[in-house]
Parts: structure tokens; C-alpha cells; sequence
């Protein structure tokens, strides 16, 4: 069977899992359904107005105008946040499998991986049970963008990318990566490198409207607001909290590939430009407070490329690994 039947089938199997998982958790029962965030996400799709909303809601304006779109099929907004997030789910687990394919992962892996991503708390089962939050769509864009870094410089790829700045302010990982990626390859001409230039303005000017200019910027690297956004992690618990949701981003895969660190560093070694997907992440998790959670999926790009690195360097059959990684996910 050719990949893209493989990759067809998982993520049809995927999406059918999904959509049961979210059906057997019932919604939220928080503003009348939409959730805690829900209602400002809605008042951005019924008004079409993404100024009526906060400095932190404006930053991911992908998923309200993705939301608009299918409400105006719809006309009603929970259904229009669901089916976004259906499709943004669907988005993930293909990025999952394209990234798996650049080096022949076994349908094995992919389908593990899949498995995996459709168990995790976050993003996808709390989305499924609160519908009205950016979190998944953000992640599926930005995994995807990275994934279409194997494409070259093609106009589809630049495209993804400005997806990526436009769902997440933490999408901006996604043109560096391929930036430095392309810049790993030598492939460092104009025309190389133009692809990514056109989502890093776009990351620009999101960030300059949503926070209200340049002085909204500045505010942000005031002392006592970097100190008031990272107070918590003076706490122990907090960061065994933290460290808890770390280990355990990808389930038993992460697990896995954590319980022997020699297998990440080989992988950065190999593909330097995996830095690209971690380091920029980690000043939205240190100032995050107690949505740490919420920004720990988006390192999910980093994992799967090392997990693809760890699969391609064994000799040996990975059926009991995986197997250990699925119950380990089940556990946790």
C-alpha cells in the first residue's frame, strides 16, 4: 500500500476515534457551552471583529477567522468551533505522518504516534470537551508548517508557514526552523530563504496590533512584569508540575525517548535546526503561569522529528517499544 493510502487511513481512523472520544466526554457546561475563552472567541466570529477582544485572544486570530468561515455554514458558533477543531485534528495527525515519512517510519510508527496524539489531554481531548480555545488548531499549523519544510521552497510551504504566525505566537518556530534547516543544507539563496520571509512579517505585525504598538511591546520586557509571569516556578511543586507535563507531552513516547537521553542529542547533533523548535518555545512556558500546560504541545514538532531520528537509527524491531510507549500513554 502507498503512503498516502497509509497516511488516508490513519487519519480517517484517527479523526472516527476522535470524534467518539469527544462525543463520550460530553461538553462543558461553562457559558452555556463555549467554555471559558469561548465567549470572546465568539463574540470575534458573530461580530466579525477581532479587535473587541484582548491583547492575549488577538494573538491567534487564525482560529476565529477559521471559525467565522464555518459559521457562516452553520450559523452556530459551538458547531463552528467543532468542526474547525475536527479539521485542525485532522491537519495534526497528517503533519504527524509526513514527518514520520522522511525517514520510511514504519506504518507501525505512524500509526502509534497517531494513536498517541488522539490520547493526549492536551491538545486534543480537553479541545474536544471545550471547543471554544486555539490550542489545537495552533499546534496543527505550526506541526504541518514544519512538516512542509521537506517540500523545499515551494509557494504551498510559505503558505503553511504564515498559518503557523497567524494561529500562535509561538508559530514564529516554525519559519526559523526552516531557516536554519535550509541554511544547514547550504541551500542559502535568496530564493531559498524568501519562502519563510513573508510569515515572519506577518509574526511581526500580529504581534505589534495585538499589543497595541510599540509601547505594548516594550511593556513586555519590563522587569516586573517578566518577574510577576514567572513567580510561580519559585515554587517546587510548580515545577514538578511542570516537569510532569514535559515528560509526558507526547505520552510514552516522549517517555521513551526522555529514558535515554543519548537518543536527543544524537538527533540535535544530526539536525541542529531542531534547536529552532525549543529554544523559542521556552520563553512562553516560563511566563505562562498556570497555562504551562497549554504551551508544553507545541514542542510536540520536536519530539516527533526526534522520534523519527530514533526510528531510523534502530536495527531492531520496534514492535515492544511502542507497545511500552501506548500503555505508558494510557497511564498517564
Amino acid at each position: 500500500m502507498s503512503r498516502p493510502a497509509v497516511n488516508t487511513l490513519i487519519v480517517l481512523g484517527a479523526c472516527v476515534v476522535y470524534i467518539v472520544l469527544g462525543s463520550m466526554s460530553g461538553r462543558t457546561s461553562i457559558n452555556g457551552g463555549l467554555g471559558q475563552d469561548g465567549p470572546i472567541y465568539a463574540a470575534m466570529v458573530t461580530n466579525h471583529d477581532l479587535r473587541s477582544a484582548s491583547a492575549i485572544n488577538k494573538l491567534t486570530p487564525a482560529f476565529p477567522l477559521a471559525a467565522a468561515v464555518a459559521y457562516a455554514a452553520t450559523g452556530n458558533v459551538i458547531r463552528s468551533f467543532e468542526q474547525v477543531n475536527i479539521i485542525a485534528f485532522a491537519v495534526l495527525v497528517l503533519a504527524v505522518c509526513v514527518i514520520l515519512d522522511a525517514p520510511s517510519a514504519p506504518p507501525a510508527l505512524k500509526a502509534c504516534a497517531a494513536l498517541t496524539v488522539i490520547l493526549l489531554g492536551l491538545p486534543t481531548l480537553t479541545t474536544a470537551f471545550d471547543p471554544g480555545q486555539p490550542t489545537l488548531l495552533a499546534v496543527a499549523l505550526i506541526s504541518f508548517a514544519v512538516a512542509s519544510c521537506e517540500w523545499g521552497n515551494s509557494l504551498l510551504a510559505g503558505i503553511f508557514h504564515i498559518g503557523a504566525t497567524l494561529a500562535s505566537p509561538v508559530g514564529i518556530v516554525a519559519p526559523l526552523y526552516g531557516i536554519w534547516r535550509q541554511w544547514r543544507l547550504r541551500q542559502r539563496t535568496p530564493s531559498a530563504l524568501i519562502v519563510f520571509l513573508p510569515a515572519l512579517l506577518v509574526w511581526l505585525l500580529v504581534q505589534y496590533w495585538a499589543r497595541g504598538g510599540a509601547a505594548g511591546l516594550l511593556d513586555l520586557t519590563r522587569l516586573s512584569r517578566v518577574h510577576a509571569d514567572t513567580v510561580f516556578w519559585a515554587e517546587p511543586l510548580f515545577i514538578l508540575f511542570g516537569a510532569y507535563f514535559l515528560v509526558t507531552s507526547v505520552g510514552g513516547l516522549t517517555i521513551l525517548l526522555c529514558s535515554h537521553p543519548g537518543w536527543i542529542r544524537d538527533a540535535v547533533s544530526e539536525k541542529p535546526e531542531l534547536l529552532a523548535l525549543v529554544l523559542p518555545v521556552i520563553p512562553f512556558m516560563a511566563t505562562a503561569g498556570l497555562d504551562v500546560p497549554r504551551t508544553i504541545p507545541f514542542l510536540l514538532p520536536f519530539w516527533l522529528l526526534v522520534l523519527s531520528a530514533w526510528a531510523r537509527g534502530r536495527t531492531a524491531s520496534l514492535t515492544v517499544p511502542l507497545v511500552l510507549a501506548t500503555g505508558l500513554t494510557l497511564l498517564t
